[in-house]
């Protein structure tokens, strides 16, 4: 098997497949501290609290009632109706890679699993898309059974927004005595002249079971080549791990990673093309490395970066979110910083989670990206919602200003979900979720156990800055409630804001015009200032309807049309 594994390391080896219609060894460094101690069995019912801010729709179809957890997600740049998800999926009982696409924007989804190859089990998925188009996913290849050296870093691509992949291809194949684990990807979308290159960084185990031996490695692939280069290792002190990578404006190469003896965030650089990097340095020290926190979630300082690739006033600053605990290691937040001379200096940190609870909270498992108007966009899991610290919700932020200004946290789950349902394998939750940005929208992809087991849910962050929605930032509450509708008319998907000029529980209807109520939703309590929902119509008839949301006594009505 291992001479096999050698072979194919040096040539690409075509596997073509398509996805239907509807129907990995961890390495581990040892104890870890637990943060965040509550009382087990303290947490409220599951799905106790309840919002309707954004459609959740689950995009795994199996009922298999195993895990499917560490999302990513990419939107095609040249067609921002092509979404395509990855994550990491047990539907067979062991480690696989489940995909997903997406024709309509990602409010509808097609899925399966990537087919064996090579090596029959895969984890760790990650996916990019170049400036054509293209997507390419790498994937961690092995056999749980065999040991070190039964395993690699498998790639293929789609150029049809992942209806069907090929081109498999091995971006390293492990030597005997070592692991690959935990790789990130990054392609090259400037016009420098290593556009389109790959970059694949990961963390290699020599000695293995031995940990403390890891280094941060790196591969490259030229658009023209038939395969990856030699690695070429970007850090020089051992114990690291959790790396990540991007590319900036002129083709620069950056990467981070987590060093366990320096308790820091570390960084370096290349400006040649990934052939050589830059001494490594210390840019965050962080209270904690790694922990486990309620419900056994294991969760890192793990940081995710994401560049400024637009002309505008920030072009070229790069961003790097990450997860830290409080000095005394009763919670967690999220926190950024960001650079403007390519990683040299950093600003002070801002904490991204705005919640001001009077009981301990854990967010943790951000992801970030910049979309094409320079917009930074920040997901994380947040437990803000439950006194106890156990149930979990999706929130995000975004900026317009390169960081210095942030919107309201906003919740993007319409329902909290207890991750202590469903098996307990894996880390329970995986170490990121997904998140990508294009025309007007974010999409986010993340693990969700509200059926009572992992699934993969996503949503359509679509209605966040929207001209039609002026005040939506701006802390003006109005003097009785608003409601409108866009678009207006619509075929299928209407998005409803309402602005409410005091917190209180509130109602949203939908009736027909012989004043048949169609369907009602109460939305519990809900804060004062203004709220999106959206709702797919499709299934009614063409017509005239009335949209009313009722907030105490007070009322208001919008007339919605619908054209199939």
């Amino acid at each position: 098997m291992r001479s096999a594994a050698v072979s194919v390391s040096a040539l690409a080896c075509i596997i073509g497949f398509s996805l239907p219609a509807p129907a990995a060894v961890q390495p581990c460094r040892g104890p870890v501290p637990m943060l965040s101690r509550w009382p087990m069995g303290a947490a409220p019912a599951h799905g106790q609290v309840h919002l309707d801010d954004y459609d959740n729709f689950r995009i795994n179809t199996d009922d298999s009632g195993e895990l499917q957890n560490e999302e990513m997600v990419c939107v095609n740049p040249l067609n921002s109706n092509e979404v395509v998800a990855l994550w990491r999926d047990f539907r067979f009982g062991y480690r696989r890679v489940g995909v997903g696409h997406s024709t309509d924007g990602g409010f509808t989804w097609r899925d399966d699993v990537f087919p064996q190859m090579y090596f029959p089990w895969q984890s760790d998925p990650v996916l990019v898309v170049d400036a054509e188009g293209t997507f390419t996913a790498v994937m961690i290849s092995y056999d749980a059974f065999a040991g070190p050296g039964e395993d690699g870093l498998l790639t293929v691509r789609s150029t049809n927004g992942g209806r069907t992949w090929g081109d498999s291809l091995f971006a390293i194949v492990s030597d005997p005595a070592a692991f690959e684990d935990k790789e990130m990807l990054a392609v090259d979308r400037s016009n420098s002249i290593y556009r389109e290159s790959l970059y694949c960084v990961w963390t290699r185990f020599f000695g293995y079971p031995n940990t403390d031996s890891t280094h941060i490695a790196c591969v490259r692939k030229r658009p023209l080549s038939s395969g990856y280069s030699s690695p070429v290792y970007v850090s020089q002190t051992t114990s690291d791990q959790w790396a990540n990578v991007i590319v900036g404006t002129n083709g620069e190469v950056y990467v981070s990673w987590v060093n366990y003896p320096n308790q820091a965030l570390m960084f370096s650089r290349s400006t040649d093309g990934g052939q050589t990097f830059s001494p490594e340095q210390v840019i965050v020290q962080t209270n904690f490395v790694q922990a486990y926190i309620n419900g056994e979630i294991l969760i890192f300082s793990y940081g995710a970066m994401a560049v400024d690739e637009t002309d505008g006033p920030h072009s070229g600053r790069l961003y790097l979110v990450y997860t830290d605990a409080t000095p005394d290691l009763t919670e967690t937040d999220v926190w950024l910083i960001y650079s403007d001379d390519g990683g040299t200096s950093w600003s002070s940190a801002q904490r991204m989670n705005d919640d001001e609870q009077p009981y301990a909270v854990d967010q943790f498992h951000p992801w970030l990206t910049v979309d094409p108007a320079g917009r930074v966009w920040i997901v994380l899991y947040d437990r803000r919602n439950d006194p106890n610290n156990y149930l979990i919700d999706v929130y995000f932020t975004a900026s317009e200003d390169g960081g210095d200004t942030w919107l309201v946290n906003e919740r993007i789950t319409d329902r909290s979900f207890d991750p202590r349902l469903g098996s307990d394998r894996a880390g329970l939750l995986g170490e990121y979720i997904g998140l990508c940005a294009s025309d007007n929208r974010a999409h986010v992809v993340w693990t969700d156990t509200r059926l009572g087991d992992q699934d993969a849910f996503g949503t359509v962050l679509d209605s966040v800055f929207v001209s039609a929605t002026p005040h939506a930032r701006e802390g003006v509450l109005p003097a009785t409630p608003t409601l409108t509708g866009y678009p207006n008319p619509t075929n299928s998907t209407i998005h409803l804001c309402y602005n409410l000029p005091k917190a209180g529980p509130a109602v949203l209807s939908l009736y027909n015009t012989t004043g048949q109520e169609v369907w009602r939703r109460p939305l519990g309590f809900v804060s004062a200032g203004l709220h999106h929902t959206q709702h797919n119509l499709s299934n009614l008839a063409t017509g005239l309807y009335i949209a009313q949301i009722e907030a105490g006594r007070a009322v208001a009505r919008t007339k919605l049309i619908l054209i199939k």
